[in-house]
């Protein structure tokens, strides 16, 4: 692991099996590094997009990870979890349930802190500072600095309030790292959507460590501490989901684009794909000539760089746009409201 500079904080405090243990979710290897310093193997819970991709699965499967959908109860999935701590196995969780966008700590599912404080085990808390600098998830390239992941036991939700001071920002401006990168704007179209200086609309796009507006000449220069234009991500897209608000408000609709939905349906296991231009509005979410009402959208959720998931009355729906899926993650919130993601 000399590779990605990674260094352990009270790694002695991890007990014996068994135990749940529970991260942040900053970077997407942080169980493989976390696994760096735990002497025996963790039993993964996945979310079930995971399995659907070949290598992914192959992997997963061979590991006997928990497959865990998004969004909505899993009985099967919460049967399994107790049952290998019941027989003094470790299983891991990370609570947000996908990458952090901003390099700080986000929502838990409802339910969460219930059922870590019901579980008869240790709970290990993994908190990772320096993962999502390393790659941030909007970002096209790594960056190499330092990862440091700092361990504590806990009996229950308390975990979660260590997990909750996990931000890479306090982090970086007590430590003051360099993370050397190539191209370190290249993908910041994914959390740019507006031109601050003149409202622009997708006119921002990159330029090795500049993003340029083609409107205004506006730039947005990223450092080698990771700050944009001297701001933290997160101040950032404060002012970005203030304007999206705006124009949704303005406009009454947002169109993405092209995309790809893929549809896998709960009861028969089979698929079907649609495509075509993608849009939303305060009624529907639209991919082409199909239509997702709101009020039927459940778990709404961003999963790697470009996709989407929700559940739709039995279906599993994966849509896959360019660089919208966090702008769609933060429409369909201000259109449906907050709650509506994470039920």
């Amino acid at each position: 692991m000399k590779r990605y500079n990674l260094h352990a904080v009270n790694a002695e405090k991890i007990p014996d099996p068994p135990f749940l243990l529970v991260g942040n979710h900053a970077y997407f290897i942080d169980a493989a590094l976390i696994e760096a310093f735990v002497s025996y193997p963790i039993v993964w819970a996945v979310a079930a997009g995971n399995f659907r991709l070949p290598l992914a699965a192959s992997i997963l499967k061979a590991a006997d990870a928990i497959e865990k959908r998004k969004g909505v109860p899993d009985v099967a999935a919460m049967r399994k979890i107790l049952r290998v701590l019941k027989d003094g196995g470790i299983i891991g969780l990370m609570p947000e349930g996908s990458v952090t966008w901003d390099g700080e700590f986000g929502e838990v599912p409802p339910g969460t802190e219930k059922f870590l404080d019901r579980v008869d085990v240790p709970v290990v808390a993994a908190r990772m500072n320096g993962g999502y600098l390393t790659r941030p998830r909007w970002a096209d390239h790594h960056r190499w600095g330092r990862i440091e992941i700092a361990f504590e036991v806990f009996r229950g939700s308390e975990a979660l309030d260590f997990l909750s001071h996990s931000s890479d920002w306090e982090w970086q401006r007590e430590k003051k790292i360099v993370f050397k990168g190539r191209k370190r704007a290249s993908g910041i179209e994914r959390i740019a959507w507006f031109c601050e200086r003149c409202g622009g609309f997708r006119t921002i796009s990159a330029r090795g460590d500049e993003a340029v507006c083609a409107e205004c000449g506006a730039a947005l220069t990223v450092d080698e501490y990771g700050y944009v234009s001297g701001r933290s991500v997160p101040e950032v897209l404060k002012v970005q989901r203030e304007l999206l608000a705006a124009y949704l408000a303005r406009e009454g609709s947002l169109k993405v684009g092209p995309g790809e939905a893929v549809i896998l349906n709960t009861l028969t296991e089979g698929t079907e794909k649609v495509r075509g231009e993608v849009s939303i509005d305060g009624l529907e979410l639209r991919v082409g000539e199909r239509s997702y009402r709101l009020e039927n959208v459940r778990g709404f959720s961003t999963y790697l760089k470009r996709l989407n998931e929700f559940n739709y009355d039995r279906d599993v729906v994966r849509l896959k746009t360019e660089h919208s899926s966090y702008l769609l993650y933060c429409a369909h919130r201000i259109l449906a409201g907050p709650e509506a993601s994470t039920l």
